[in-house]
């Protein structure tokens, strides 16, 4: 019979190192995942103790073996209730560590210390070995902390709003059952109610590791593979809702900019009693209007890949060609071609937003448009001579560029003053 626990006792540690090292090349890289590799540890360290002092032959050695078993017996109750609060995505803050940690480095210095006051073993006679008060006390304690973050599991569940919470259910009840289950093993060596005159500690935790491995693999515990994969499409997700949230705002910001331009110089026109002027600025903001909506409806669908112009000089020109109270000049250096096409849509939508700024913000009466193709680059001017400002707010129409322009790996510089104008240029790799 004691060579049997004896070769549960190889099997359970050798299956914890297997799941540790499991979780350590599959699992994600969280604080809770790394917390339940501690935890494995903790559980390795108490189980190969059992082996150790099998192979003891003297009082010393034993001693020491039950030492390094104490350690993990110590501590379990502890990293269990640690893991479980992370794992909840709770703060596991420096005051709930030191608070907690107290009393399990309690014990394990009474068991350090027992030589002096015999309050942990009443006496170490290999093999008749006594325990008192406070390996008692040790396990009331470490039985508190794992029953605590039982609870604190459960309640997660009972909050969390997935698509697989029914999976992720049946994870969380697998682990409190490896705890619940060598929990009551060690309860009934401890009151010595097993019927099996030996530490059945090891069966315990051979049916623990194997509840573990099944919520790991079977039910995708501690976000193994499938929650990583909900992770990153969560991630793309949310950078697709930025982007369209980013062309939303441009769209709207330039098209309902430019149609208050335009209303503004047809009521002129008609307080001058210039009606043909004043028709043809009501025209333009219409097909403003129109285009504006087609764009904002491509956005919400998610329809726009690209910009509806081949070359970067048609968009350029398009959008110059429409704002109608200021001048606007527009100098092409070097020679526009298809090479440079796939960065018409960033080139577009960044002169764009700086029309629109100058228009709402600039007061300017004059914008220059300075575009360079170069052989590895193509880089963009745009300045006008409006007021200027002291200092740059990085609204969403500034914060969109950079962004836009970053992605692209390329450099931006944004440079102003009172009453020196705003200068914006961009310079993009081809």
């Amino acid at each position: 019979m004691a060579f049997t626990i004896l070769f549960i006792d190889l099997i359970v540690t050798l299956a914890v190192i297997v799941s540790m090292s499991a979780l350590f090349f599959r699992g994600r890289n969280t604080p809770s995942t790394k917390m339940c590799i501690v935890c494995l540890g903790i559980v390795a360290i108490w189980c190969s103790s059992q082996l150790l002092v099998a192979m003891s032959h003297t009082v010393f050695t034993i001693a020491l073996s039950y030492s390094i078993g104490d350690l993990g017996i110590c501590f379990i109750g502890m990293i269990w209730m640690w893991f479980a609060i992370l794992y909840s995505e709770r703060k596991l803050t420096w005051k709930i560590i030191a608070l907690t940690s107290a009393i399990p480095l309690f014990h394990f210095f009474s068991i350090l210390t027992n030589p002096l006051h015999h309050k942990y073993y009443r006496y170490f006679t290999v093999p008749d070995i006594k325990h008192d008060i406070l390996f008692k006390s040790n396990f009331i304690f470490i039985y508190i902390y794992v029953v605590i973050g039982a609870v604190i599991l459960f309640r997660d569940a009972s909050h969390k709003e997935s698509d697989d919470k029914h999976q992720r259910n049946k994870a969380q009840a697998l682990i409190v059952l490896s705890v619940f289950i060598p929990t009551v093993i060690s309860l009934m060596n401890l009151f010595q109610w097993s019927p099996i005159p030996y530490d059945t500690n090891p069966i315990g935790f051979a049916i623990a590791i194997f509840l573990v491995f099944l919520a790991t693999f079977r039910y995708q515990f501690l976000n193994v593979e499938r929650e990583l994969q909900i992770t990153n499409e969560k991630l793309l997700l949310e950078t697709e809702r930025n982007r369209i949230a980013q062309q939303v705002h441009d769209t709207t910001g330039h098209t309902l900019t430019m149609i208050q331009s335009y209303m503004k110089l047809a009521q002129t026109s008609v307080g001058n009693d210039n009606k043909d002027d004043a028709l043809e600025y009501i025209q333009g903001a219409r097909e403003l209007t129109a285009k504006g909506i087609r764009e904002l409806r491509e956005s919400i669908n998610m329809l726009r890949e690209e910009s509806e112009y081949e070359l970067i000089t048609q968009g350029v020109m398009h959008l110059a060609n429409q704002v109608k109270n200021m001048n606007v000049e527009v100098t092409v250096k070097g020679e526009d071609s298809e090479k440079y096409s796939h960065l018409t849509k960033i080139i577009y939508d960044t002169l764009r937003e700086s029309i629109t700024n100058s228009i709402k913000h600039s007061k300017a009466d004059k914008i220059d448009i300075i575009l360079t193709f170069k052989e590895k680059s193509v880089q963009l001017l745009i300045v006008d001579n409006g007021v200027g400002c002291q200092s740059i707010e990085e609204s969403n129409g500034i914060r969109g560029i950079k962004e836009r322009v970053e992605k692209s790996k390329g450099t931006i510089r944004f440079v102003t003053a009172p009453n020196q104008g705003f200068l914006t240029r961009i310079e993009l790799p081809i």
